[in-house]
């Protein structure tokens, strides 16, 4: 992670495009455009892989970019449990009681991470990011196919592995940081996570 913090560097602002982006999908989600919508928000979420990809490349990885990242991130996963409850919402009506705890899983890993280090998680932890595309891979299923609940029960328990592992490192911190991996790497390199 380089220590200067440049703001214009092209993953930054990638990641300021989708936060830019985030109120024009919420309204084209409640107009009931789907099909607007899901070929936008598929778009937004190849330029969540592209920025990471480009700022590791090239050297441009910055605290503030993790940041930006993880705000963007944020909001796009907002956005997706909000269009997935207005435009799947029927299809979900099954499943809807453990979609709304996916929903607290999220929320509360930000709001416990900004009352304790002031600003949102941004571990950036390799299951949390193996969540994040499994999630992706439901929601492009549920768009084109339709609704598994075999997968969809496979995605809520890696989410819940997820949760308990962002909630193990939000606990155990005394510093935000966004260069672990995640529990196996720290114990397995004997990382000090109390630095």
């Amino acid at each position: 992670m380089q220590s200067k913090d440049k703001f214009l560097t092209l993953p930054n602002l990638i990641s300021l495009y989708r936060l830019i982006t985030v109120p024009v999908l919420f309204y084209v989600a409640y107009k009931g455009n789907e099909k607007l919508f899901f070929y936008w928000f598929l778009f937004n979420a190849f330029t969540d892989a592209l920025d990471g990809f480009i700022a590791r490349r090239f050297n441009m990885q910055t605290k503030l970019g993790a940041k930006l990242d993880s705000l963007a991130d944020f909001f796009m996963y907002l956005l997706a449990m909000y269009a997935l409850l207005r435009l799947k919402g029927e299809e979900l009506e099954p499943v809807k009681y453990s979609f709304y705890l996916l929903i607290f899983y999220y929320l509360f890993i930000d709001i416990f991470s900004l009352i304790k280090f002031k600003e949102i998680s941004s571990l950036h932890l390799f299951l949390a990011k193996a969540n994040g595309l499994v999630q992706s891979l439901f929601f492009l299923l549920l768009f084109t196919v339709g609704f598994n609940e075999k997968f969809y029960w496979f995605v809520f328990g890696l989410a819940t592995l997820s949760f308990i592992e962002n909630m193990y490192f939000l606990i155990k911190l005394k510093k935000m940081r966004s260069d672990l991996k995640g529990i196996y790497w720290v114990h397995k390199n004997h990382i000090d996570i109390n630095q």
